[in-house]
């Protein structure tokens, strides 16, 4: 079980954007191991880039970003993984080709059945879509597939970009139960929301950016 004093991630002082362009300043926050924490604003504010920047996406052009006391900026995104962060990114992308088993088993050199079990009891309902290709999801379908794939590779901090973007509400209920369940399994989340309601279910506490 994480203990919940363990500061897990912190960020200081951290800036990135775009080429010459920058998007965030002095951005800084922290992540409690097990804790599940919002980041709110409206479109366009820096959500996505500063979610980017700490998975590893974007370079920061200043300030400093550590995961358990490891510096980020010494890893690549695929350390960052190995390290346990784990990013779902907005609009739950998946591989249509592939069918739902495959998606949520695509980032592991050896998959096994077990593997299967964390995504499973988070969604049960995937098991009975675990040959159907994702092509022939729902948004929401896409969405769970994307979280339980994120999950298989058993991360310490989920980062997740607007999780409940263009989903109906029955929909964003369903993922609001699932990410409470974090907690219980204790994983930290960052959610970059613009839904305030969902943060407010979800959430412990939450950032505003601007």
């Amino acid at each position: 079980m994480a203990n919940p004093s363990e500061i897990l991630l912190d960020v200081r002082g951290l800036a990135a954007g775009y080429g010459p362009v920058t998007v965030i300043r002095d951005a800084s926050l922290d992540i409690r191991a097990g804790e599940v924490v919002g980041l709110v604003g409206r479109n366009g504010a820096g959500k996505t880039t500063l979610i980017s920047a700490i998975a590893g996406l974007l370079d920061k052009t200043k300030g400093n970003a550590r995961l358990a006391g490891q510096m980020l900026s010494d890893l690549s995104p695929s350390d960052r993984v190995r390290a346990g962060l784990a990013l779902v990114p907005s609009g739950g992308r998946l591989f249509k080709s592939l069918t739902v088993e495959e998606n949520l088993l695509i980032g592991l050199e050896k998959p096994g059945p077990s593997d299967l079990d964390m995504p499973l009891r988070l969604f049960p309902e995937l098991d009975k879509l675990r040959s159907r290709y994702a092509g022939r999801l729902s948004g929401g379908e896409r969405q769970m597939v994307a979280i339980g794939r994120a999950m298989v590779l058993k991360p310490r901090l989920l980062l997740l970009d607007e999780p409940s973007e263009g989903l109906a509400p029955i929909v964003v209920l369903r993922l609001i139960e699932a990410v409470r369940g974090l907690r219980e399994s204790g994983v930290a989340a960052l959610v970059a929301e613009q839904n305030a309601k969902f943060v407010e279910m979800t959430c412990s506490r939450h950032y505003h950016i601007e």
